[in-house]
């Protein structure tokens, strides 16, 4: 089964965190702390495998949506497809259940 590879490297800080807050989600909170929204990324919608920091493995399939992303906040990125091992696929086929 093939999948991609994407690395990539966060741009200035004020792209940075309005990056990782898309990608990761976040905890929002109003009325000083009184109600609390989880805001979901993009990562806890589609399934993939982290490597390292800025490094994932993702299904071709969602490729576009994760490329759309990094191009929006202008991150500095590189894609290359891969043959995927045994235990990614598993991890990435159960992840989408």
């Amino acid at each position: 089964m093939e999948g991609n590879i994407i690395v990539y490297r966060q741009p200035s800080s004020s792209k940075s965190r309005q990056l990782s807050r898309a990608l990761n989600g976040y905890i929002d909170k109003s009325n000083h702390g009184k109600y609390t929204y989880e805001r979901d990324g993009l990562l806890d919608k589609i399934p993939h495998r982290k490597l390292i920091k800025g490094v994932f493995i993702i299904k071709n399939k969602h490729l576009k949506k994760f490329e759309d992303l990094l191009k929006k906040y202008q991150a500095e990125y590189h894609i290359r497809k891969i043959e995927l091992k045994p235990e990614d696929t598993e991890i990435l086929t159960n992840q989408e259940e």
